[in-house]
């Protein structure tokens, strides 16, 4: 019983806890999802802006006209664009380095000299496609301080190259930016460098870091990082912990109440056990000077009395099945001795109506016995008389106890190829089947108005089915309407090992 709890409590004490565990990854989990949606949008909101420097851009190329004067107008007008290079079949057509030029045009040529000596560098951080070269896209110089950002697009044998200012970039990042998480914050960074926080007032020292990642190129050195409040797992472990000591404790405490009534009911069944022990003990001296009186009258009326003989010996045989009855009952939570030996069933059956015919007359019942069309001749079993008689003797005790309104009992024999059934069938009200497996336990009564003013210990079954399957029989019921049938079945080749 210890070791049975034992293992009880280990497996819901292992199974709470990988619930509790299981329940603490998950909070975690959805933290790192949450800070995985929440710096994707921000992402998005970035890329979405150069996006759309992109399609400005693209918009002026379709009608500006990329001379001197038209470029410098545009130059002077436009915040976006610090600088503007023309590259005609891979020549510079503008800034016009035959023409004067400005300190700012020299310090623009000299920073995209390496684009002019092999413009393919502007393709090489872009998709390429089957259809070949891609036609616009982004290039970036991080060799200086500030980073040149440079949108180009190609038409023909002419590419123009936008210098897109940074710091319009930066302002454009920062005045349309507005993350609201409640508590937790989001951090954008340039190469180490704080651009954007939100909320800006917060401390991130009592912040967890959930997430961080960077933007594609051309801002690779843009980093993004969102930071949590802690996962609380330790109130998760807490109150888990609670619950599943609770639960252990109510596991604990029915486990211990049904030891407490197994054990109370084992008492009183030892209690119903030494009683009847000690009742049949004092039974067994009155019933051995009634068998031994017997025998004396049975010598004395000799020939004289013919009907006074036979009804000692029915007394005589009646006092000695009472006597291994009672020996039964002193015994019945052991396995019986037996001894195997050919039995003659029809004389059986004669026997045993011929015993109880007059009690059952006595009751207002007729018994009646019907061999069976396939018992044509003497049927004989490798059975023990006593046992079977015991047995057959039980199940028509009961009949003529709670069945006697049925007026009638069946005694049928039937005869298969492996085995014999002996069927004892009454008319009475029966046996509800909720009851039926029941009725074989120990001291077991049904409580009805069938065992009102009906006397008995509720141990004639369980002896039944003890003596039955000593001699490896069987005893099955059937619910006929009306009525009840009791069924010994019988093999005919028993393997029964004689311990005597």
């Amino acid at each position: 019983m210890a070791a049975i709890t034992l293992l009880i409590f280990s497996v819901i004490a292992c199974l709470g806890f990988r619930a509790i565990e299981h329940e603490a990854l998950l909070r975690v989990y959805q933290s790192q999802t949450l800070a995985q949606t929440r710096t994707a949008q921000a992402e998005d909101f970035v890329m979405n802006l150069l996006r759309q420097k992109a399609t400005r851009l693209d918009a002026i190329m379709g009608f500006l006209q990329f001379d001197e004067e038209p470029v410098r107008s545009l130059l002077e007008k436009d915040v976006d664009i610090d600088d503007v290079f023309v590259l005609q079949k891979n020549t510079l057509s503008y800034p016009d380095e035959q023409k004067p030029l400005t300190q700012k045009e020299k310090t623009w040529i000299q920073t995209i000299t390496p684009l002019l000596r092999d413009p393919s560098l502007l393709y090489s951080h872009s998709e390429k496609t089957e259809k070949g070269i891609p036609r616009s896209g982004w290039f970036v110089i991080n060799e200086t301080q500030e980073p040149i950002l440079i949108y180009w697009n190609r038409e023909n044998d002419r590419i123009v190259g936008f210098h897109v200012s940074y710091i319009k970039l930066l302002s454009d990042v920062l005045n349309a930016a507005d993350f609201n998480f409640a508590e937790d914050t989001l951090i954008f960074k340039e190469s180490g460098r704080i651009l954007y926080q939100s909320p800006s007032d917060l401390s991130i020292e009592n912040r967890q870091p959930r997430y961080s990642m960077y933007l594609p190129y051309p801002l690779n050195t843009w980093s993004l990082e969102y930071y949590g409040q802690k996962t609380d797992t330790l109130a998760v472990y807490l109150w888990g912990g609670v619950f599943l000591l609770a639960l252990l404790m109510t596991v604990g405490l029915i486990i211990f109440r049904l030891y407490r009534e197994y054990t109370q009911t084992a008492r009183l069944a030892r209690q119903q056990v030494n009683f009847v022990s000690q009742v049949s003990h004092e039974l067994k001296t009155p019933l051995t000077n009634i068998s031994l009186y017997a025998e004396l009258l049975k010598e004395e009326l000799g020939e004289f009395y013919e009907d006074g003989v036979r009804r000692v010996d029915v007394i005589i045989s009646e006092s000695q099945r009472l006597s291994r009855l009672i020996q039964n009952i002193l015994t019945f939570s052991h396995a019986p001795k037996i001894h195997i030996q050919p039995v003659d069933i029809g004389q059986l059956m004669a026997r045993i109506v011929q015993t109880f015919t007059p009690s059952s007359q006595a009751r207002g019942m007729i018994l009646s016995l019907n061999m069976g069309e396939s018992v044509t001749e003497s049927v004989m079993i490798d059975s023990n008389l006593d046992l079977l008689t015991q047995i057959l003797g039980n199940f028509l005790s009961n009949a003529e106890k709670y069945a006697s309104s049925g007026q009638r009992v069946d005694l049928t024999v039937e005869s298969h190829p492996d085995y014999l059934d002996i069927h004892v069938r009454d008319y009475g009200p029966g046996i509800p089947e909720k009851e039926a497996k029941k009725i074989f336990q120990p001291f077991y009564r049904i409580q009805s108005t069938i065992t009102e003013g009906v006397t008995g210990t509720g141990i004639g079954l369980t002896i039944a089915r003890q003596l039955a399957e000593s001699l490896h029989a069987e005893i099955l019921l059937a619910h006929p309407s009306p009525g009840m049938q009791f069924t010994l079945r019988l093999k005919k080749q028993p393997r029964i090992d004689n311990p005597l």
